[in-house]
C-alpha cells in the first residue's frame, strides 16, 4: 500500500471524527495537510501535483462562488425566506420548497452552484422555523445530489460522461433514462427527512446571524445566472450535433461571472465573500487523489477485472465505492479511459451510481463539502460526519437499488 493511499485513509478518518477535534480544525485544513505530507514525502513532484489539479473545475467553482455571493448580496435568499415567512410555512412545506428549489437549480446550474445558493436559504429557514439547521442542510445536500442526476449538466461527472461517453443526444438521453429514478429518489428522501426532523429535529435555542446583504444591484447577478444557463445548455446542444465541440465549463463560469465584477458596485465585497477555503480544499484534493491514482494501487486492485468494467454489478460497486475514496469526478475521468464498451445503458448506470454515491459521506460529493464550508463561513454549526452518513444511509440504499433495477432491468 502506497504512502499516498495511507494518507488518503488518514484524511478520511480525521474528517469522520472531526466533531471530536478542535473547533478551529476545518475540512480544508485536513485535506491541505494531507497534500503537504504527500509533497514533502516526495510521493508526487511539484510539477505533477500542479498538472493533477483540474484547473477547469477550480475556475468553474470560482465563477459559481462569485455568482452565488452576488446573489446573496442582492438579498435573494432573504426575499425568498421573507415570502415564505409571510405565509407561515410549516416544516413540511419549507422542507419541500428547499428540496424542489435545490433539485431544479442543480439540474440547471449544476450541483455545486445549487449548494452555494441554497446554504443561506436553508440557514434562514431554520432560523424562521426555530429549528436546528441540521436536517435542512442535509436535505439541501441530498436534493442537490439527486436533482443533479437528471441532466448532463447537473454535475461535473455527468458533463464528463456527456462529453466523452459518445452519447448522441445527452439532454434527452439523461431525461429519458433517469427521470423516474430521480423523482422516486427525491420523493423517498423528502418523506424520510420529514420523519427524521419530526422525530429527532428538536427546537433550536441558538440564533444564527447571517451577514446582512447589501441589497445592491441585482441585475448583474441575474445576468450572470442567465449567461451560465445559456452557455451550459447551448454547449450540451452543440455537443449532440458535433461531439468534437466542447467549451470547458470553467471557461463558461468565468465568462458568466464577468457581469458581477464589471457592473456590480459591491464587486469587492463579492470577491471577498468567495469561498476561498473550499477552493483550497479542492486544489489539495486533486493533489491527493492524483498521487493515489499515479501510485497504481487502483489498477492493481482491478487486476483481470479491468476488461469487465462495463458489467453492471462490477460497475456499480467500483463507481459507488470508488467515489468515496477518490471523489466521483476524478474517478469518472479514469473510468471512462478504462472502459472498452461505452453503451448508453453503461453510461447512464455510471452516472446514476457515481452521483448517488454522494449521499453516503460528506466527502463523497463536492457539493456536500461546499455546504459544510459555506455553513461554517456563516458562523453556523453544520452537521457532523456521522449525522450525515446515518441520516442518509436509507436514502442512499433505496435510491441506489431502485436506480440500478430501473436502468438494468427496465430500460436496458
Amino acid at each position: 500500500m502506497s504512502l499516498s493511499l495511507i494518507t488518503t485513509i488518514i484524511i478520511f478518518i480525521l474528517i469522520s471524527i472531526r466533531q471530536w477535534l478542535p473547533n478551529w480544525l476545518r475540512i480544508w485544513h485536513i485535506m491541505s495537510m494531507g497534500a503537504i505530507v504527500i509533497l514533502i514525502m516526495g510521493e508526487v513532484s511539484l510539477k505533477s501535483a500542479f498538472l493533477n489539479i483540474d484547473w477547469n473545475v477550480i475556475a468553474y467553482l470560482f465563477g459559481v462562488f462569485s455568482i452565488a455571493a452576488a446573489l446573496y448580496d442582492s438579498g435573494i435568499s432573504e426575499r425568498m425566506c421573507d415570502y415564505l415567512n409571510k405565509h407561515h410555512p410549516s416544516i413540511s412545506i419549507s422542507l419541500l420548497f428547499l428540496m424542489v428549489f435545490s433539485g431544479i437549480t442543480a439540474a440547471i446550474l449544476t450541483n455545486d452552484a445549487a449548494a452555494v445558493i441554497g446554504t443561506p436559504i436553508a440557514l434562514t429557514l431554520a432560523r424562521l422555523l426555530k429549528i436546528r439547521p441540521t436536517v435542512l442542510l442535509i436535505a439541501l445536500c441530498t436534493a442537490v445530489t439527486i436533482g443533479s442526476m437528471l441532466t448532463p449538466v447537473g454535475n461535473p461527472q455527468n458533463i464528463l460522461i456527456a462529453a466523452k461517453g459518445h452519447i448522441t443526444n445527452p439532454m434527452s438521453s439523461f431525461a429519458l433514462w433517469l427521470v423516474v429514478p430521480t423523482l422516486f429518489s427525491m420523493m423517498f428522501a423528502f418523506f424520510w427527512l420529514l420523519y427524521v426532523q419530526k422525530k429527532w429535529g428538536g427546537v433550536c435555542q441558538e440564533h444564527v446571524d447571517l451577514p446582512k446583504p447589501n441589497h445592491g444591484s441585482s441585475w448583474p447577478a441575474y445576468l450572470s445566472v442567465a449567461l451560465l444557463i445559456t452557455m451550459i445548455l447551448g454547449d450540451s446542444v452543440l455537443i449532440s450535433l458535433n461531439p468534437n465541440y466542447h467549451m470547458p465549463i470553467g471557461i463558461m463560469a468565468l465568462i458568466a461571472c464577468l457581469p458581477v465584477y464589471l457592473f456590480n458596485p459591491h464587486r469587492h465585497t463579492v470577491f471577498k465573500e468567495v469561498d476561498w477555503a473550499t477552493l483550497v480544499f479542492f486544489v489539495a484534493m486533486f493533489i491527493v487523489t492524483g498521487a493515489v491514482l499515479a501510485s497504481g494501487d487502483l489498477q492493481t486492485w482491478l487486476g483481470p477485472k479491468i476488461t469487465e468494467l462495463d458489467h453492471p454489478p462490477l460497475l456499480t460497486m467500483i463507481s459507488f465505492w470508488g467515489s468515496q475514496l477518490f471523489s466521483n469526478v476524478p474517478l469518472i475521468e479514469i473510468y471512462l479511459q478504462l472502459l472498452t464498451q461505452q453503451s448508453l445503458s453503461t453510461m447512464m448506470l455510471l452516472s446514476a451510481t457515481s452521483t448517488l454515491a454522494g449521499n453516503l459521506f460528506i466527502i463523497s460529493a463536492a457539493s456536500n463539502v461546499i455546504v459544510v464550508q459555506q455553513t461554517e463561513k456563516f458562523n453556523a454549526k453544520p452537521f457532523s460526519f456521522w449525522e450525515f452518513a446515518l441520516t442518509l444511509l436509507p436514502i442512499t440504499v433505496v435510491s441506489l437499488i431502485f436506480s440500478y433495477l430501473w436502468i438494468v432491468f427496465v430500460m436496458s
